[in-house]
């Protein structure tokens, strides 16, 4: 029988359908490309690294840290503001728990390529934003073609990921703190909203932390100092794997918390340890 939302009107099953099993574990890859230990692992890399092989100035890439982080605290916020169910399990092709609007891949993935297209110092625009478009069009396929979203949770997700980069473009351009200070903001509405949650909890710490790092950068005229790469990733590496672990282990939600926090302090504000810098 077939399953009718008014979210989506049966579009998620009769693509989910159609998926041959073979392709699901290439689909399970895609989608990773969207997920929020991918975009939270990547955009710091950006904004680490990324003016040593000519790819972001370090104040871009602290926009575009500010930029994801500020959106994976959005889509908390928003799941748990309108608490919307997924697609159920006879659709999915593989197991997801949680909200299902809107779409924190498909929002996420926006505000992080969307971001990267917009700040970005290589290629021309037009080639930057349909790479980017593309990225953000094959992730929210992956959600819908995995049954684990409607098609409106994917098209709101778009939606807001693309209001909230021009937002904080905006707001950044000439105070990057900004920014970051709109994170911590959406975050602790996110607290309040859904309460003291992991997902909610994790996105206030690591928010601050990112807020706290970027004040100690700034403060300290140490924006464009270059980070040593091996040094810079084993820091970074170690720091987002604890964060992370912190969140496979289900730990307490103050040990989740004050991982987070150091993480983000840490990504953030890198380049003013003297030790990993030159």
């Amino acid at each position: 029988m077939a399953v009718v939302n008014a979210r989506d009107f049966g579009v998620t099953e009769l693509v989910a359908g159609s998926v041959p099993e073979a392709l699901v574990v290439v689909l399970v890859v895609l989608t990773a490309l969207g997920s929020s230990y991918f975009v939270t692992t990547v955009g710091p890399f950006a904004y680490l690294f990324g003016e040593r092989f000519g790819l972001v100035r370090r104040r871009n890439g602290a926009r575009l840290l500010a930029v994801t982080i500020g959106g994976l605290a959005l889509v908390v916020l928003l799941k748990g503001a309108f608490a919307e169910p997924r697609p159920p399990e006879s659709v999915m092709r593989i197991a997801e728990d949680g909200n299902g609007f809107p779409s924190g891949h498909a929002t996420g993935s926006t505000a992080f390529y969307g971001g990267l297209a917009a700040l970005l110092a290589v290629g021309s625009r037009t080639r930057r934003y349909l790479a980017g478009a593309a990225m953000i069009l094959l992730v929210s396929f992956t959600r819908v073609a995995l049954g684990v979203h409607y098609l409106v949770d994917v098209v709101a997700g778009m939606i807001v990921g693309t209001a909230f980069v021009a937002t904080v473009l905006a707001l950044t351009r000439r105070r990057v703190g900004y920014g970051f200070l709109l994170a911590v903001g959406l975050a602790a509405a996110a607290v309040v909203v859904v309460g003291p949650t992991v997902d909610a909890v994790a996105a206030l710490g690591g928010t601050v932390g990112a807020l706290a790092g970027w004040l100690l950068v700034d403060g300290r005229n140490r924006v464009e100092r270059a980070v040593r790469p091996v040094a810079g990733t084993a820091v970074v590496l170690a720091f987002g794997g604890a964060a992370a672990v912190s969140l496979g282990l289900e730990a307490a939600t103050p040990v989740v918390f004050a991982a987070h926090v150091a993480a983000g302090t840490v990504f953030v504000g890198l380049p003013a340890v003297q030790n990993f810098s030159r």
